[in-house]
């Protein structure tokens, strides 16, 4: 903070200013742990662009940048204001040089690589992409000038890891009691002689629900203080205002301002705690958690198509839905299933699958999402994980889930109507290239 109070004034000594920096001149470490590391780091930064040291100010940012957590964010919520001022101040003041990458991801299974362009307008902005597979080799290819930061994020769902180690210095509990979903939370500082006198509670709430206000106004006056010697307590009511298909559990996290050591609890307005979704089949369980497979509608890319049709694990058919049997509610039964009759089948692991009747799962809640009418054809490709063993001999189940792909296929009456005519011709299209090529991949 001194150092940049002298560069506003133009009496920074820089030799004074990296003397308590790191060896490698990157960035400058407190004691006090990493988050006051940031902001002193962001602060030298400020300094140094205030100079118009340029020069020495890339290697900060670039380790800045490789400190940013999967959220956004730096940590707490001061060093992270601190380095977005620092790298904004750096961004506008400084002169870069020509900035043009081109970056091809490619990944197994698929036939075309991910392609990401970056220029001088948009090199400080992220770009994402969603691979539905884990612990692959990616090959990556850069050209043209510039230098970008690759980030590889392997998500899955499991059980939310409440781990008793981290709830060292609190004690917290959390509630949901229903009816009118009223959140009880109770906290205690554990110490032995004084009070924290700096916390925060930070309460996160499902999808789809809001708090109730009038509640928040009273608990508003709370103090930031947490007795040491008995449990504080907070009660405010939550309202569902919109309903969400795959509910996830929320969090609760009480911690110290500058220590940023959190104990964490989990709730769910409708399960216990973490408790996770599972289809199951016999004695065969697999993970419900993940997002509602969506039905393909309007102008597909039929290049999409086949590019998906080719993944080394899918498997795919023509499929005639039979039946359904819905459920209403999660708490009523954990599954929908789909009788379909499978009309054709270009690749699958179940050898006895075409012309045989199978039964498609999926979570009740999916049911809009998937939009699947009886008495109607649809294309069905799906890897082979969401294939399971049934309750009998040479049988399978099959999951539809969020990287399934379902669309619907029309009739050949419907086909000489505009309105699927496109479609029609894709699927043509796609069946005649796997008859005379295959995939080449």
């Amino acid at each position: 903070i001194t150092s940049y109070a002298l560069a506003n004034e133009n009496k920074l000594n820089q030799a004074t200013l990296f003397a308590f920096s790191s060896a490698d001149l990157t960035h400058w470490p407190s004691p006090q742990g990493h988050p006051f590391t940031l902001e002193a780091t962001a602060y030298a930064l400020l300094a140094l662009v205030k100079a118009k040291a340029f020069e020495k100010a890339i290697p900060i940012v670039k380790w800045i940048k490789q400190q940013q957590h999967i959220n956004g964010g730096y940590g707490s919520t001061q060093a992270t204001m601190m380095v977005y001022q620092a790298l904004a101040e750096y961004w506008v003041s400084a002169s870069e040089d020509a900035f043009l990458l081109n970056v091809d991801i490619s990944l197994p299974g698929r036939l075309a690589p991910y392609k990401f362009y970056f220029t001088k307008d948009n090199a400080h902005l992220t770009q994402t992409s969603q691979h539905h597979a884990i612990n692959q080799v990616a090959s990556v290819r850069a050209t043209g000038t510039g230098t970008a930061t690759l980030t590889m994020i392997s998500t899955y769902y499991a059980l939310p890891n409440e781990v008793e180690i981290s709830c060292t210095r609190f004690d917290l509990s959390v509630q949901i009691i229903p009816g009118n979903f009223f959140i009880l939370c109770l906290y205690v500082y554990k110490d032995t002689q004084h009070d924290s006198t700096m916390s925060v509670l930070d309460i996160n709430l499902p999808p789809g629900f809001t708090a109730n206000s009038n509640d928040l106004d009273l608990v508003s006056s709370l103090q930031s203080s947490v007795s040491h010697t008995q449990s504080e307590e907070l009660t405010f009511r939550i309202h569902q205002t919109l309903k969400v298909g795959a509910l996830q559990p929320a969090a609760v996290s009480v911690y110290e301002y500058y220590d940023q050591t959190h104990c964490v609890k989990f709730y769910h307005p409708e399960r216990r705690d973490g408790e996770l979704l599972m289809l199951c089949a016999k004695f065969d369980c697999r993970c419900a958690e993940e997002s509602c497979g969506v039905q393909k509608k309007g102008k597909v890319d039929n290049e999409q198509r086949m590019a998906k049709s080719c993944e080394r694990t899918i498997n795919f058919g023509k499929t005639y839905i039979n039946g359904l049997n819905l459920c209403q509610r999660l708490r009523e039964c954990a599954v929908s299933m789909s009788n379909m009759f499978v009309l054709s089948v270009q690749r699958s692991v179940d050898v006895y699958l075409q012309g045989k009747t199978r039964v498609f799962l999926s979570p009740p809640h999916c049911r809009e999402s998937l939009d699947l009418r009886p008495g109607s054809d649809y294309l069905i490709m799906g890897a082979s994980r969401d294939i399971q063993r049934g309750n009998t001999r040479d049988t399978y189940q099959y999951v539809l889930g969020e990287t399934t792909w379902i669309e619907y296929w029309p009739t050949e009456e419907e086909c000489q109507i505009d309105k699927y005519r496109f479609a029609c011709l894709g699927l043509a299209d796609m069946l005649e290239q796997h008859m005379l090529f295959g995939c080449v991949n």
